[in-house]
């Protein structure tokens, strides 16, 4: 059995952590099998179902209260970390320009296969960013021999100087069934949050944190309002900026119009009682999250910030510039109210056509990884 290394600081509810699931739960564990790199102490969304699945979690939490001693001593722990692992010689990084220095370390410590992945199509903007960018790029470039990417544009942000027949292009794939399985789930938000069947959902799904733009849709909230009321917005994530949301919707007199929903396990569920996505996000890269939307015939209203390749081609997707002004995203809206989806064959047939079945993306990963092994 080969046993891998996936480096994500956290398996929670969010879209490489759910790829990985999908793939953790299609491909040949008697020949495979993943174990997973946490930065964190907390229990994640995925601890019991990595366990089930013959899965090892490793930790390394933050040590200081001081950021340099804290990645300092990160290293230090890693180091002894993979000096042990002698079962494992692959090490497979999703975490980014953050994996450069482990996935260094990792061939300081003869660690056959180096995998960066990467799951985001731009950075932060700024010359402390831009130096960080720069150095960590040049590490990865010479510590991985994989480099994988979610879409074309999160391949050409990572790997500016790879050529792009070098580049493994990686679809976020999903259990497309699974997803199709719930369409008649289309109440269950209108029952549990007692709302009018005539209400429309609007849900938005992620961690609370400035990628994810929440504060940009409660601003859009409060102008929604004063055009209509037959609205209804689920937020269903969590994260640090929670508490501040919250009080900013308070603020602004607006808990009639948003729930915070938490975490749930029922997503295509919740997404098959919603009438439109909303993610207005300010990065991203190839989000699983409107993979699942679509797999569920939800139309989306989403942020050019977003890879254009997410556009299953079924006419789901709208693309809005987030300096376009709220009366364009409000009549945006009320179009997509109504595109709901149906056609689950044609959009299952659709996506499998684009390699978006996780059964067949796991089968893809071994190949990657056997093939690597042969070669070296």
């Amino acid at each position: 059995m080969i046993r891998i290394l996936h480096i994500t600081g956290g398996m929670k509810r969010a879209g490489a952590e759910t790829l990985l699931m999908n793939l953790y739960r299609n491909i040949n564990r008697d020949d495979f099998q993943f174990d997973f790199l946490y930065f964190t102490d907390e229990p994640c969304d995925y601890d019991q179902e990595i366990i089930d699945l013959g899965g090892r979690i490793y930790r390394i939490p933050p040590k200081s209260r001081n950021r340099v001693l804290r990645i300092v001593r990160r290293y230090l722990d890693y180091i002894k970390l993979i000096k042990g692992l002698n079962e494992h010689q692959i090490v497979h990084s999703h975490i980014n320009l953050n994996g450069a220095f482990f996935l260094w370390l990792a061939k300081r410590y003869d660690k056959k296969i180096r995998v960066s992945h990467s799951h985001i199509s731009k950075g932060k903007k700024g010359v402390i960013p831009g130096i960080y960018r720069a150095l960590t790029r040049n590490i990865i470039l010479k510590s991985a021999n994989i480099y994988m990417a979610c879409g074309e544009a999160a391949g050409e942000y990572l790997y500016p100087k790879v050529t792009n027949d070098k580049v493994i292009v990686f679809p976020n794939s999903i259990d497309i069934s699974s997803f199709q399985s719930y369409s008649s789930s289309r109440t269950k938000l209108h029952e549990e949050l007692k709302l009018d069947s005539d209400k429309k959902i609007i849900l938005q799904i992620g961690r609370f944190t400035y990628q994810k733009n929440f504060e940009f849709t409660i601003d859009f909230i409060e102008h929604l309002k004063k055009k209509q009321d037959n609205f209804h917005f689920v937020f269903l994530g969590t994260g640090p900026l929670e508490d501040k949301l919250k009080a900013k919707v308070t603020a602004k007199n607006l808990d009639q119009y948003v729930t915070f929903y938490g975490i749930s396990s029922e997503i295509p569920a919740i997404m098959h009682s919603s009438d439109i996505f909303f993610m207005p996000s300010n990065l991203e890269g190839f989000p699983v999250v409107l993979v699942e939307a679509q797999a569920c015939g939800l139309p989306c209203i989403i942020s050019t910030n977003i890879s254009s390749e997410v556009d299953m081609g079924l006419n789901l997707i709208t693309f809005l510039d987030l300096n376009c002004g709220f009366d364009t995203w409000e009549s945006k809206l009320n179009e997509a109210f109504g595109k709901k989806s149906f056609a689950f064959d044609t959009i299952k047939a659709k996506m499998s056509e684009k390699n978006f079945n996780a059964a067949d993306s796991a089968i893809k990963l071994q190949n990657i990884y056997m093939q690597k092994l042969k070669n070296d």
